[in-house]
């Protein structure tokens, strides 16, 4: 960026701050209350300066779901440019400790094959690599407090979340000061993974869910999982693959209570009780969102998957959505 572009960047940038300085000493009580008057005061504003509109979902998706876990997890800000994965920003009202949901976040990230991190209160703002081991500190590239200096310096930390240079090649990062409390912070324990890789070029590779064959590829273990368009590792289990689709489908409310229990005449895949039909609990069972129970160790997972496949059929489920990579 020219020496004279950036000056202006940063002078914009100081000039919002500025405002949103004002306005938390101001109202700090009121937006310390909620949330989602802190991302509409402070938060919205700042990425909306920083070039990123948050009401464009070609730029900035909101309550991003994380994966196809049982438990809905959403980020509340996914920069995505060009639908890549960039970013993901956990937002929290103005005052909140921001140390407790580091590691949440960064898994979030991990999962979703996002490079980099963002928390924030409104006031508070700090940027970590994801994809390094090393520990939090080593991983930390942005950290500012509005409240806490000057406009100018808040301006000059800020330019690296802002969208011309986060979206570069090489993007540009001011080192910021050390943290007081976190000298001491170990090594985190989560893998160094690749974001998954859709440039499949061999078509072997890939079983769509839309294929006719009666049962999956024999001898291979998957790897990927693409859903709607939304790809992820798995752990090299064609059982993964199952489970992952069926949450999905109680993710999305496809899959209901009168669609069970679905299994064999003495063993039960899905039902509403944990029970199978010799009157015996489910092994590992587990809740989806729906209240439905997943029965995670059944015995035969040839017939499981063929049961699975009939589901989708019956529920009408474009299966052309669904494909495994292996």
């Amino acid at each position: 960026m020219a020496l004279g572009n950036l000056q202006s960047a940063i002078e914009k940038l100081r000039k919002k701050i500025e405002e949103l300085q004002k306005t938390i000493e101001a109202h700090r009580g009121y937006l310390a209350e909620d949330e989602t008057r802190t991302r509409q005061v402070l938060i919205d504003p700042l990425l909306r300066k920083l070039g990123w509109d948050v009401s464009n979902p070609n730029i900035v998706q909101l309550e991003y779901r994380v994966g196809y876990r049982v438990k809905k997890e959403q980020a509340d800000y996914a920069l995505m440019p060009k639908g890549k994965p960039l970013a993901v920003i956990e937002a929290k009202r103005l005052g909140t400790n921001l140390d407790d949901r580091i590691m949440q976040v960064l898994n979030y990230a991990n999962v979703s094959g996002f490079p980099y991190m963002i928390l924030t209160d409104g006031d508070k703002w700090e940027m970590y690599k994801v994809f390094e081991q090393a520990t939090l500190e080593e991983r930390l590239l942005m950290r500012l407090e509005l409240s806490q200096q000057s406009a100018r310096k808040n301006a000059e930390q800020a330019l690296a979340m802002r969208k011309p240079n986060l979206i570069s090649k090489k993007p540009v990062f001011k080192p910021p000061k050390p943290a007081m409390n976190r000298s001491s912070v170990k090594p985190n324990k989560l893998p160094k993974p690749q974001p998954p890789d859709d440039s499949r070029k061999n078509d072997n590779e890939r079983y769509p869910f839309a294929s006719e064959e009666k049962l999956y590829p024999k001898n291979t273990k998957p790897n990927q999982l693409k859903i709607d368009n939304n790809l992820k590792k798995i752990d090299n289990s064609w059982t993964a693959v199952i489970h992952e689709v069926v949450a999905w489908l109680a993710d999305e409310r496809i899959l209901s209570v009168n669609d069970c229990p679905i299994g064999t005449a003495t063993y039960t895949f899905i039902g509403h009780e944990g029970v199978n039909p010799n009157g015996t609990p489910f092994r590992r069972p587990q809740t989806l969102s729906n209240g439905l129970i997943l029965q995670r160790g059944y015995v035969n997972t040839r017939a499981q998957w063929t049961k699975l496949k009939k589901l989708l059929i019956q529920l009408k489920v474009d299966r052309r959505k669904i494909e495994v990579f292996y």
